[in-house]
């Protein structure tokens, strides 16, 4: 969408810097406001938000109907307010789990798989949307901006949403508040199985990740389907 906005650096710089100061006071906000709102709640509203938010600027760029870049580049600036609640929240979560003796630990743990999957899902989303034709990797199908393939275009966008919201489903396994979280952790017991599972499947998806950007910084191997290439033809 940034190619048909015509998105240039500078004013996505500044709209970025600006944002930065957004989330700040989205941050004040949570804390005078929110901080004893149920956790659950307030994921689900702000995974909400931002899909409402993103909705309208998605399609009128998609569509032609406003490809402004200040335009597009003000749904950035809006949905740093709920990006600031899901992030005080899920810290909230990761606190409360954590125990005196292990907070590093549990902290390291939790918040190195939050990243992973921010960077994980990138690389994923190019190995599904590879497989669309037209590309959407092919800048000429933008040049070219075909109704069909604008349909396309939102089809991702849409998809994407799906995922988005499909995630809540897991809302259930957080604790609604502190009082919960301390509730369950007197209450469950531990068990090593399932924390050399879940170690397992962190490394699992941490070394797919890596092979998957290594593969990305090749002209060679960047072409590749797995990596959402449209294949590979070389001498």
């Amino acid at each position: 969408m940034r190619h048909w906005c015509e998105v240039q650096n500078l004013p996505r710089q500044m709209f970025g810097l600006a944002g930065r100061g957004i989330f700040a006071v989205g941050l004040a906000l949570t804390r005078a406001y929110l901080i004893n709102a149920n956790w659950r709640t307030s994921i689900a509203a702000t995974t909400l938000a931002t899909i409402v938010i993103d909705v309208p600027f998605t399609a009128c760029a998609v569509f032609d109907i406003i490809r402004s870049q200040y335009f597009l580049l003000g749904e950035e600036f809006l949905v740093e307010i709920p990006a600031a609640v899901q992030f005080l929240m899920t810290t909230f979560v990761v606190v409360e789990a954590a125990d005196e003796e292990n907070v590093g630990l549990v902290y390291g743990l939790l918040t190195s798989a939050s990243n992973l999957g921010g960077s994980l899902s990138p690389l994923l989303s190019n190995q599904l949307f590879g497989r669309f034709e037209p590309s959407l990797s092919d800048s000429a199908n933008f040049i070219e901006d075909a109704p069909s393939f604008r349909a396309l275009v939102f089809s991702s966008f849409v998809l994407g949403y799906v995922f988005s919201l499909l995630s809540l489903c897991a809302l259930p396994l957080l604790p609604a508040q502190k009082a919960d979280a301390q509730a369950r952790k007197r209450a469950w017991s531990s068990s090593t199985a399932v924390g050399w599972l879940s170690a397992g499947c962190f490394g699992a998806a941490f070394c797919y990740g890596l092979t998957l950007s290594v593969l990305t910084l090749f002209p060679r191997t960047a072409c590749l389907e797995l990596v959402g290439g449209s294949g590979c033809v070389h001498d």
